[in-house]
C-alpha cells in the first residue's frame, strides 16, 4: 500500500497547499496486532505556508478525509501539534514513536522525540491512557460477548499507564513490548486473544474472559489510584516556540538550494510545483498496455536561489521518463514555439495530476505564431530521420564483447593480406614475445619483431589493450613481417559499439519488440509522431487551437504497427508539410509571440507565486 499511501499525500499537500513533515502509522497496525481487514490509519503532522502563521485568523488546524478503501488519512497543523505536546498528548506522542514511518522531513523525528522528552507530563500521559482503558472497559466490553479488539485496546492502554505510573518515560508502541509488565494469568491469554484478532475480522465477538476481565478492573483500580502522586511535567513554552518556529519556516530559510538539490521528487512538493501531467502516448491517446508513463512538469525555483550565480533549466531521471522544466526555461521554449512546451499548456484533464491557479497565465493563445510553421515542420521531419537512424541499431546489433585495437591489425600477403593475430598464431608467436617499431614515411604500418620472452614488450600496453607500444630493437634485427593499422575502423567500431549499447541500456523494450516484429525497417513510433505534428500544426495555422488527444487515434495505431510501408508514409508526410507551409502562409496568427506580454506574464507567476 505504501504506493497509494504516498499518492494520498502528494494529493493532500498539493490540495490544501500544505507541505507534510511526518506521516505515520497509528493504531492496530502500529501496535502490532491487525486484523485481515484493519483500516491504515495515516495520521500526520502538516505545516501551511509561513505567512499564515502570522494571520490574525488561525486557518486551517486539522485535515481529515472520509475514509478511502482501507486508507483513514488525518492529521494537525504543526502549531497544534506543538500546543498538544506541551500536554503530553498520547495520540501524538505515540504518533512520533510509531514503528511505521511513511514520510519524515530530515531530522523531524529526532528534534520532536527530544521536546517531547523534555516537556513530558506522567500525570497526563497516565490520564490518556486511564481514560481509553475506562471507555473500554464500562463501555464496549460491558455486554455478554465483545470484540478480541476491545479487549487488546483496554490491555494495552492500561499497560501503559502501568508502565508511566511505574517511572519508566513514554510506554513503547508495540504491544508485544508492553506485556512482559503483564502478570502470568493475563500472559496466559494473550496467544489465543491474538490469534483470535489477527484471523478474524474487525466485528467478530467472542465470549469474556475472566481473568482478562478481574484484571481489567483491578489494574484500571490501581492506576486511577496513582494518578494523584504523578508529576505534572516540566512545561515547555520557551522550547516548544523554538521548535515552532524551526518548523513553520519555509525550506528557502535554510541555505539556498544547489542545482544538484533539484529532484523530480523536490520539485513535485507543493512550495514548487507549478504542473504535474501525464503526456506522451497517454495524452495523444496512443498509448497501448505496456506503454511507459511520461511524467512532464513545470517547477518554480524559489527566489533566494534565482538571485544567485546558479541557474536550474529542468530536472530529469535518468531515463528521461520524468522532466520538470523550472517556469523560466519553459517560457523560453514556448517563445520559440517548441512543440514538446506548447502541448503542456493543453494537456487532457484526465492526464493532469497537478495544476496551480497561477498556471493558467500561459495561455495558448499568449504563444502560438507562425513560427510553429518551422518548428512543427522541422521536427516532423526530424522523426522521419530518426525512424531510418533507429533502424540501422535494429538490423545491424553490436556482439556484447568490443574488439581490441589488433584485431585491426594486418599482415600484407601476397596480393592480399592476413589477419595479424590469425597471422601470429598459424606461426605459434606469441604476441607478448614479439616488438613493433615504425616503418618512417609510411603512416600506421610497423615492423614486427619476434624473440625470447623479456627482449621486447609485446604489442601492446598491458594497462591499455587499445594501445601499441614499441619496444628497442637490436641494429642487426630483422623484421618477421610488416603490419598495417587501421585506426580509422577501430574507431568507427568502438564508436558504433558504444552508441549501439548506450541505446539497448536505455531502449523501450516494447517499442523494440514492435519494431522488430513488423519488419518494415524503421521505427513506426517516429513516424507515428511525423503525422501527429504535422495534424496538429495545420490545426493551428487554420483554427488556432492545441488539441493534444489525437481524434484519429485508429489510423495512427496503425501506423505504429507498421501496417504501411515507409516511403508511403513519407509521401503522406511530405504533403502534410506543404499544407501545412500553405495555411501558414494565409494564417492570421503573428509572425512570433509578444516578448513583452509573455515577459510580463513570467514576472506575474514568479512574484505571485
Amino acid at each position: 500500500m505504501s504506493a497509494e499511501i504516498d499518492a494520498l499525500l502528494e494529493r493532500l499537500e498539493h490540495h490544501h497547499g500544505v507541505r507534510i513533515l511526518y506521516a505515520c502509522e497509528s493504531g492496530s497496525r502500529a501496535w502490532g496486532f491487525a486484523s485481515p481487514d484493519s483500516d491504515f490509519d495515516i495520521r500526520f503532522i502538516f505545516a501551511k505556508p509561513e505567512a499564515a502563521y502570522v494571520s490574525v485568523t488561525d486557518g486551517l488546524e486539522s485535515i481529515d478525509l472520509p475514509l478511502e478503501g482501507l486508507l483513514d488519512a488525518g492529521g494537525w497543523d504543526v502549531r497544534k501539534a506543538a500546543r498538544l505536546l506541551d500536554k503530553s498528548n498520547g495520540a501524538l506522542v505515540e504518533w512520533l514513536h510509531s514503528p511505521i514511518v511513511y514520510r519524515e522531513a530530515p531530522g523531524f523525528r529526532e528534534r520532536w522525540l527530544a521536546v517531547a522528552r523534555e516537556v513530558f507530563s506522567p500525570r497526563a500521559s497516565v490520564d490518556h491512557y486511564r481514560g481509553l482503558a475506562k471507555q473500554m472497559v464500562l463501555g464496549k466490553l460491558n455486554a455478554e460477548t465483545v470484540r478480541a479488539k476491545d479487549y487488546l485496546y483496554a490491555l494495552r492502554a492500561l499497560l501503559a499507564a502501568r508502565w508511566v505510573a511505574r517511572g519508566l518515560g513514554i510506554p513503547p508502541v508495540p504491544f508485544a513490548d508492553l506485556l512482559p509488565s503483564a502478570p502470568a494469568e493475563v500472559m496466559a491469554e494473550i496467544p489465543a486473544l491474538l490469534a483470535h484478532k489477527t484471523h478474524t475480522g474487525e466485528g467478530e465477538h467472542m465470549a469474556r474472559v475472566p481473568a482478562l476481565d478481574a484484571f481489567l478492573q483491578s489494574a484500571l483500580a490501581a492506576v486511577e489510584e496513582s494518578l494523584g502522586s504523578l508529576p505534572p511535567g516540566s512545561g515547555g513554552t520557551t522550547v516548544l516556540d523554538r521548535l515552532l518556529r524551526a518548523e513553520i519556516r519555509e525550506p528557502w530559510a535554510a541555505p539556498p538550494p544547489m542545482p544538484a538539490d533539484f529532484t523530480p521528487d523536490r520539485v513535485r512538493q507543493p512550495d514548487l510545483l507549478l504542473f504535474d501531467t501525464v503526456a506522451g502516448s497517454q495524452a495523444y491517446g496512443t498509448a497501448l498496455d505496456g506503454s511507459d508513463e511520461d511524467r512532464r512538469g513545470v517547477f518554480v525555483a524559489p527566489p533566494e536561489f534565482l538571485l544567485g550565480l546558479d541557474d536550474i533549466e529542468q530536472v530529469a531521471d535518468a531515463r528521461g521518463d520524468e522532466v520538470y522544466y523550472e517556469v523560466g526555461r519553459l517560457v523560453e521554449m514556448l517563445l520559440k514555439n517548441n512543440p514538446n512546451a506548447l502541448e503542456l499548456l493543453a494537456m487532457p484533464d484526465d492526464c493532469v495530476r497537478y495544476r496551480h491557479p497561477l498556471y493558467q497565465i500561459l495561455r495558448p493563445d499568449l504563444f502560438l505564431s507562425k513560427l510553429c510553421a518551422r518548428t512543427y515542420g522541422e521536427y516532423a521531419m526530424g522523426q522521419i530521420r530518426k525512424a531510418r537512424g533507429l533502424n540501422k541499431k535494429i538490423v545491424n546489433p553490436q556482439p556484447e564483447r568490443r574488439m581490441g585495437l589488433l584485431e585491426f591489425c594486418q599482415v600484407p600477403e601476397g596480393q592480399g593480406s592476413t589477419p595479424l593475430l590469425a597471422w601470429l598464431a598459424a606461426r605459434e608467436h606469441d604476441p607478448k614475445h614479439c616488438g613493433l617499431t615504425a616503418v618512417q614515411h609510411a603512416t600506421d604500418l610497423f615492423a614486427i619483431y619476434h624473440a625470447a620472452d623479456g627482449v621486447y614488450r609485446g604489442l601492446v600496453s598491458p594497462k591499455d589493450p587499445d594501445a601499441l607500444v614499441f619496444s628497442s630493437v637490436p641494429h642487426d634485427a630483422r623484421p618477421i613481417a610488416w603490419m598495417h593499422c587501421n585506426r580509422d575502423a577501430f574507431r568507427a567500431h568502438c564508436k558504433a559499439h558504444r552508441e549501439y549499447w548506450e541505446w539497448v541500456a536505455v531502449r523501450n523494450a516494447e517499442r523494440y519488440r514492435t519494431n522488430a516484429a513488423h519488419g518494415r525497417g524503421y521505427d513506426s513510433k517516429n513516424l507515428l509522431h511525423t503525422l501527429r505534428l504535422l495534424d496538429m500544426a495545420f490545426e493551428i495555422a487554420t483554427e488556432g487551437i492545441l488539441l493534444v488527444r489525437r481524434p484519429n487515434r485508429e489510423y495512427l495505431l496503425r501506423v505504429r504497427a507498421g501496417e504501411f510501408d515507409y516511403d508511403e508514409l513519407v509521401a503522406r508526410a511530405e504533403a502534410k508539410l506543404a499544407d501545412v507551409r500553405e495555411a501558414f502562409a494565409q494564417s492570421t496568427l503573428p509572425d512570433e509571440p509578444d516578448r513583452a506580454a509573455v515577459n510580463a506574464a513570467l514576472r506575474d507567476i514568479r512574484l505571485r507565486f
